[in-house]
C-alpha cells in the first residue's frame, strides 16, 4: 500500500495538469485520517481511482460518472448496499474536500443517490429485540453457582 510520504514524492507528468491537483487532493483528504481508518479510506479511494483509470476518466469527474460507478459496484461486482454506501462515502468525502480546497467548484457527489442500507446490520451488533432485553434476567435459567451444582448440593 502506498504511504503518505510515497504519495507526495511521486513525480507528476507536466503534460497532464490535473494529475498534480488529483495527487494534492488525495493527500489533503487522506491526511484527515490516521491508522487503520486511513488505510481503509485509501484503499476505497484507490478502488475508485482504478475504476476511473480503467475507463479513461478524469477522477475529478462529473456526477454521471459517479452514478455509473455505483451501478458497476451494484450490478457487476454485486457488492452489498452497505459496501457500496461505504465506498461511495469515501469518494463523496474526497470530492467535498476538493470543493473546500478550491480544486472543484462544487462536489459532483452532492446529488448522487446512494443505495438504501438497512437500519440494522445483519452481521454486527445487537438486534432491536436483543437491545430491549439487555439487563433483563434470562427466562428459564437458574442462577449458577461459581462452584458448580455438585458442590452446592454437597455442602447442605
Amino acid at each position: 500500500m502506498t504511504t503518505f510520504s510515497v504519495l507526495a514524492s511521486v513525480p507528476s507528468d507536466p503534460l497532464v495538469p490535473f494529475t498534480d491537483q488529483r495527487r494534492l487532493a488525495m493527500a489533503a483528504y487522506l491526511a484527515r485520517f490516521k491508522g487503520s481508518s486511513r488505510e481503509h479510506t485509501e484503499s476505497d479511494l484507490r478502488c475508485y481511482l482504478a475504476w476511473c483509470a480503467e475507463r479513461g476518466l478524469d477522477p475529478l469527474a462529473q456526477r454521471p460518472h459517479l452514478e455509473l460507478c455505483i451501478r458497476w459496484m451494484q450490478e457487476i461486482r454485486r457488492f452489498k448496499p452497505s459496501t457500496v454506501s461505504r465506498r461511495f462515502s469515501v469518494v463523496a468525502g474526497f470530492y467535498r474536500t476538493c470543493a473546500l480546497d478550491g480544486i472543484l467548484q462544487h462536489s459532483p457527489a452532492e446529488h448522487v443517490r446512494r443505495p438504501a442500507v438497512p437500519a440494522e446490520s445483519p452481521t454486527l451488533g445487537f438486534t432491536d429485540a436483543a437491545r430491549q432485553n439487555l439487563g433483563q434476567p434470562a427466562v428459564g435459567l437458574q442462577q449458577a453457582s461459581p462452584f458448580g451444582a455438585d458442590r452446592r448440593s454437597a455442602s447442605k
